[in-house]
């Protein structure tokens, strides 16, 4: 069933909290979500996934593919109540279970939402995100001439074509199975999520293609595409939500992928962005590769923090412990 929060401006919401979203993302089995209700309304919501690592160590997360959630509150209601629904949101998840939820720092009631999550025994770390604001200038501006000099290179070596949501998933899952690896969410969902973001003229599913010449000197494109990424956007801003790059099979024939195709799309992703007068948001920085790569070679500056709320069980507390010391028993 559909769930809509009474009272929830969809345009200040963030793409990964709007209802249609949180509709397809409920599909999963493992979805779950508390409720305020109140009569016939529903005053807030809190949406996440369970995921079971081992017998007795469940952790509560953002519902699939949404990097940024949280609690969803009617923006009818005064700060005070808007307190006690958020509250009473955080009172309806279960004390055995770990949890660990992104929330945006950009909605109304952020700091509410920062005071409740502490209240409730929370952890509060943060989450950084960078970020190019649409007033700044050309995006190759801020390059240094060397990655200037490749993102131009490439950009004549590759076309950049628009591609479907079953052609992207079908990419990105057969570059995970190349590489011996598994989708960190389920892949049944996530054509639908593109399909309907799409239609909403919320996303765009875009790859790149080597540009080739045949024998006649007519500039033909590759079969294959080198790389591909998806990016979505709300009134506010534009994530760089998705990518892959071409993983090839043993005993396949043709060219390795161009090592800037997927820096080539993010460049295209930055320009659309700028174009549609939107914040262009990396959707976090996780990984001490991917903070270089956006401040060093993309020339991003400007970091905003997410906030990152955590509650641990103590037998999750235990195992993470006894991991820390088995690691360092190995170190010595």
């Amino acid at each position: 069933m559909r769930v809509q929060v009474s009272g929830a401006d969809q345009s200040d919401l963030p793409i990964f909290s709007q209802d249609w979203w949180l509709s397809i993302v409920s599909r999963c089995p493992d979805y779950r979500d508390v409720k305020v209700v109140q009569g016939n309304e529903v005053l807030g919501r809190l949406p996440f996934i369970l995921s079971a690592r081992k017998p007795g160590l469940t952790w509560g997360h953002n519902p699939h593919w949404s990097h940024m959630a949280g609690p969803i509150v009617d923006q009818r209601l005064s700060r005070t109540e808007q307190t006690g629904v958020i509250s009473s949101l955080l009172e309806q998840l279960p004390r055995g279970i770990s949890f660990n939820f992104v929330c945006s720092p950009s909605l109304a009631y952020a700091d509410i939402v920062r005071s409740a999550f502490k209240q409730a025994g929370f952890e509060h770390t943060t989450q950084i995100t960078y970020v190019r604001p649409p007033s700044f200038g050309d995006v190759l501006d801020t390059r240094k001439s060397k990655h200037r000099g490749h993102f131009k290179r490439a950009a004549k070596e590759l076309h950049c074509v628009d591609i479907s949501a079953q052609e992207f998933v079908q990419f990105y899952g057969a570059n995970l199975d190349a590489q011996g690896k598994t989708s960190y969410s389920p892949l049944g969902i996530l054509p639908c999520l593109i399909e309907e973001a799409i239609s909403r003229g919320q996303a765009r599913a875009i790859a790149a293609k080597s540009k080739c010449d045949d024998r006649s000197g007519i500039c033909q494109l590759s079969a294959f595409n080198d790389a591909a990424i998806v990016y979505i956007w709300d009134d506010y801003r534009c994530y760089y939500w998705l990518s892959t790059r071409r993983t090839p099979h043993p005993g396949d024939s043709f060219a390795k992928p161009h090592p800037d195709a997927t820096k080539f799309l993010v460049v295209k992703a930055m320009e659309d962005a700028q174009a549609m007068n939107l914040i262009f948001d990396t959707d976090g920085v996780t990984t001490a590769g991917s903070a270089n790569l956006y401040r060093n070679i993309f020339g991003l500056r400007e970091v905003q923090c997410r906030d990152v709320f955590q509650r641990v069980t103590v037998l999750e507390r235990l195992r993470q412990k006894c991991r820390q010391h088995f690691r360092g028993l190995i170190a010595d």
